[in-house]
């Protein structure tokens, strides 16, 4: 998905083993990769011209491998396509897409000549076929065209499928495990795909080069927004037939995170009509932190061009400026103002690596004499859900006293004092919202030293976060543990004297009264330990 955001295509060898009898091993079943198969090729002789192609299968359980995934739903690029000759699904996600020769490649590498086969010569094949389909984009100076499967697809299912593909109707990757599927048939099948381009026809088709039907703009367009707080994000497209007779278009959207204005409609010579794209705020308002990717298609059903749009979501962690990246405490709110003291300002952001947990800058926290507060006061949430709330804090120095505490809307998570240096380390969270603004505040003092603080992440949770061990300290003869914890949750500290042991040695059972847990555990005459949390059932 990623790949695809970024405007690259990625294509995988569907296998060899002919037709799938089970489940399909990743990612050859994977949606968001175009699955090749193979094919044996016919010519007119060495250089010659096409003659004919069948299903690559050498009927002794070597062939193009294809099949219904038991994992993956149908794509909703890969819907409207009739399953009953070719033995498809309706429900489930197909493969492969596509395919190419794999039968009696020439390669020459390192100095040598190589005849060879298989999927994994098709899947190249394809690559290098998107790079001359690219190449010619780019002359036109349109954008990489990505990922290809809608515009595959629109195009199998149009009326410019048969100048633009061969489809392979010979053959089948039949085998002993699975002797009646997958058989060749007219379109799309689970041996081939489409079939197997069929040059420039194909390259004209997906760059869309001058068309009637105009398309702007023809951006890659990128949006984003916290986790949970989905914009109004809308482009406009215009539309307009700049040719001599009436055109009849339609519009392809693969996303449900998208919504579209209208979906097709005719223009008469000189026509012009505008498509909103919007975002689907009730489906993104549900989605976890990443990056999405899709495309628009634009089709042109009077002359099969379609044109890709391509666009990219971006859900980002719903804390804003959690890592202090833009080099200061924009979104943060300080207790007091920074004041000046033997050792400098006392809270202030760093571009020093060496106090940075990951990215270009982090908070020092060091107020001296009493606690200090950083607080963001206006979280935007929703009423009653629960989130994980993350960061990564190290107390480099050691200086004494300290005292560093969280709170969530006044509730004290943490709250320790006279801290021991400690590396970084990550707490974890589980909080809920009571409103749709929330106050997260961190309290510091470290005399004459400071507390590092980055990466400060809340995100959307559906489930309570693993217990995470947040510090140990050794007072005397006795190890203290604590960690992150559910009001009223069981935990059970375990623990071996050899990671080789079969069984873990029962410690103790802690009943949360809080956020955070703790536990004492005396050093027993063990040469060492080896401990871990259980949450209990």
């Amino acid at each position: 998905m990623q790949m695809a955001a970024q405007g690259q295509t990625f294509f995988n060898a569907s296998g060899d083993s002919d037709a799938f009898a089970g489940s399909i091993p990743f990612p050859s079943d994977s949606p968001n990769i175009t699955q090749v198969g193979g094919t044996t090729l016919s010519t007119s002789g060495a250089g010659g011209s096409w003659i004919s192609e069948t299903v690559w299968n050498r009927n002794n359980g070597v062939g193009s491998s294809g099949g219904i995934s038991t994992l993956y739903v149908i794509p909703v690029w890969q819907k409207g396509i009739r399953m009953t000759q070719n033995r498809g699904s309706t429900i489930y996600r197909n493969v492969p897409d596509v395919a190419l020769t794999a039968e009696n490649v020439y390669v020459r590498a390192d100095g040598e000549d190589w005849t060879v086969g298989g999927t994994s010569c098709a899947a190249p094949l394809w690559a290098g076929f998107t790079a001359l389909i690219n190449q010619q984009g780019a002359a036109s100076s349109l954008p990489p065209i990505g990922f290809i499967n809608p515009a595959i697809y629109a195009i199998g299912k149009g009326s410019n499928y048969a100048s633009c593909f061969h489809d392979i109707i010979v053959g089948n990757n039949y085998s002993s495990s699975s002797p009646n599927k997958f058989p060749a048939s007219s379109g799309y099948d689970l041996c081939t795909g489409w079939g197997t381009p069929k040059g420039t026809n194909l390259i004209n088709a997906l760059v869309a080069l001058p068309d009637n039907l105009q398309v702007a703009p023809q951006n890659v367009f990128n949006w984003s927004f916290p986790v949970g707080s989905p914009s109004s994000a809308v482009q406009t497209f215009n539309l307009t037939n700049i040719g001599a007779s009436s055109l009849t278009w339609s519009l392809a959207n693969t996303s449900v995170w998208l919504n579209v204005s209208l979906s097709g409609s005719t223009l008469a010579a000189g026509g012009k009509t505008t498509v909103l794209v919007s975002l689907n705020n009730s489906t993104t308002a549900v989605l976890p932190i990443g990056t999405y990717a899709t495309t628009v298609l634009f089709t042109n059903l009077s002359s099969g061009v379609v044109q890709v749009r391509q666009f990219t979501l971006q859900v980002q962690p719903l804390v804003l400026n959690g890592g202090f990246e833009t080099g200061d405490f924009t979104g943060w709110t300080l207790s007091a103002l920074p004041n000046l003291t033997g050792n400098g300002t006392n809270m202030f952001v760093t571009g020093d690596l060496q106090f940075v947990e990951s990215g270009n800058y982090a908070a020092r926290l060091g107020t001296i004499g009493s606690l200090n507060y950083l607080s963001q006061t206006n979280v935007p949430t929703t009423n009653n859900q629960t989130y994980l709330l993350s960061f990564w804090v190290e107390n480099a120095g050691g200086g004494t006293p300290n005292e560093f505490s969280v709170s969530w809307n006044g509730s004290i998570l943490y709250d320790q004092v006279n801290l021991p240096p400690f590396g970084w380390t990550n707490m974890q969270f589980n909080v809920s919202a009571t409103g749709t603004s929330t106050v997260l505040q961190f309290g510091i003092r470290n005399d004459p030293q400071y507390f590092d603080l980055d990466n400060v992440t809340l995100t959307v949770n559906t489930a309570p976060a693993a217990p995470v061990f947040h510090l140990l300290t050794v007072t005397g003869n006795t190890f203290a543990f604590s960690w992150n914890a559910v009001p009223g949750g069981i935990y059970q500290l375990q623990y071996k004297t050899n990671l080789l042991q079969t069984n873990w040695l029962f410690d103790s059972v802690i009943t949360a009264a809080d956020y955070t847990a703790s536990v004492t555990n005396p050093i027993g005459p063990d040469p060492q330990r080896f401990y871990r949390l259980m949450v209990s059932p």
